[in-house]
């Protein structure tokens, strides 16, 4: 039974070649290890792809994160050192104003030039700290106001005692004196109240600012890890894959070994059976078409010894040879034939087979009977040469081994299967 798609020929079934079972056990094996291969060597494709893809996607993610990160943190950073100049410009102030009433009543006491000059010093280092002050609380609207209401007050007690020190000096100590000294000191609460709420703000905006740069520098450490953990875990499925992939081509080589000695046993079997067909036509040529030659040499030697007598004197020796030359050339052709019909080629298997069966009929002296089923549409090239050739075969084995005086062959053909029956 042969399927239309050329499969399906049973192992017991030999070719024209005589293939027995171990050729085609060779051939299954040789198939089923291809197979294996094909399936080892199928890479990954989509799993190293998303896993390149991931990749790329985390670095990326990773990056952006990192860098908006680092961003916040120098912005924090900065802040923070901003909170801390305005906290040293507000502490000198402070310490300036401090300076320069100590300097001031000092000369008060001493009469020491050097301490009212230094304390016009500290007056005018009060205005320049006042404008740094100004400068850089800008952003501040809060710290703007204060600074508003404290300027104000600083100009006032330096006038002041300013003041106070021009009375002194020019020999007044009654009671404008008393009554400048008690606006000094009311003046130098105010004062003092001011810059400790700037302070106190400055203060609350440094420890906002802190938490966000603590903030900002944990969510680094924690992107940080996050990327060690990925980078890990991408090492690790990557080194999995590539161990994978080792053991895939240790596979594909044992593989290949395998295919190399299927090949090579392969090979050997169809010399085997090539050298098989090739003594089976020597054989064939010898027994047959050989003593036809050999027959006509005899026959033409005769006649070349008796060259003297007329041909026609030996018309039986020249029929015998004619006939000799027929048989010879009849022979030539149906070993031609056998070997590959031309009608297999020309009309199909139908034509073929009845052919042959009519010839191994003549042939053989075995009566054939051929019941050959509706073929609808020809079979495909390699089941018709199949059929043929298991039909060559049963039949030189019914001539060889059955002593049979009637052979039945029975074919029929449906639109799944071809089924030959000896």
């Amino acid at each position: 039974m042969i399927r239309r798609g050329g499969k399906g020929i049973p192992h017991d079934q030999p070719n024209a070649l005589q293939a027995g079972p171990d050729e085609e056990v060779w051939e299954v094996k040789s198939a089923r290890i291809l197979k294996s291969g094909a399936n080892i060597l199928s890479p990954k494709l989509p799993v190293r792809l998303a896993s390149l893809i991931f990749a790329a996607a985390m670095i990326v993610t990773i990056g952006v994160i990192a860098y908006f990160t680092e961003a916040g943190v120098m912005n924090s950073r900065a802040w923070v050192l901003h909170s801390y100049e305005v906290k040293t410009e507000l502490e000198g102030l402070q310490s300036c104003l401090n300076e320069m009433r100590a300097s001031g009543e000092l000369y008060l006491l001493s009469k020491d030039k050097a301490e009212l000059l230094h304390s016009r010093e500290q007056a005018t280092r009060i205005r320049d700290l006042s404008g740094s002050v100004q400068r850089l609380t800008r952003d501040n609207p809060s710290q703007q106001r204060r600074l508003e209401l404290l300027r104000p007050l600083t100009e006032v007690e330096v006038v002041q005692l300013e003041a106070v020190v021009d009375t002194y000096m020019n020999g007044s100590l009654g009671p404008e004196m008393s009554k400048s000294l008690s606006e000094v000191s009311e003046g130098r609460k105010q004062i003092s109240s001011a810059i400790l709420a700037m302070q106190a703000e400055e203060d609350r905006l440094l420890k906002v600012r802190l938490g966000t740069w603590d903030a900002l520098f944990k969510r680094n450490i924690i992107t940080l890890g996050a990327a060690f953990a990925i980078a890990a875990i991408l090492l690790t499925y990557n080194f999995r894959l590539l161990l994978a992939e080792i053991a895939r081509r240790d596979e594909t080589e044992r593989l290949e070994r395998q295919n190399a000695e299927s090949y090579r046993a392969l090979s050997a079997r169809i010399l085997e059976l090539q050298d098989v067909e090739r003594r089976k036509i020597a054989r064939e040529l010898h027994d047959s078409v050989g003593q036809y030659l050999v027959g006509l040499k005899l026959n033409l030697g005769q006649l070349q010894a008796g060259k003297s007598l007329a041909i026609s004197d030996n018309p039986a020796l020249l029929s015998e040879t004619i006939d000799l030359m027929d048989r010879a050339i009849g022979e030539v052709r149906t070993i031609s034939h056998l070997l590959h019909p031309p009608l297999l080629d020309e009309l199909g298997f139908d034509s073929a087979a009845r052919w042959y069966v009519e010839g191994f009929s003549k042939r053989s002296g075995i009566e054939a009977m051929l019941q050959v089923g509706d073929i609808v549409e020809r079979l495909p090239k390699a089941v018709e040469l199949a059929l043929f050739r298991v039909l060559q075969e049963a039949l030189t084995n019914v001539h060889r081994h059955a002593n049979a005086r009637l052979v039945r062959v029975e074919i029929t053909c449906t639109d799944e299967e071809a089924v030959l029956v000896v």
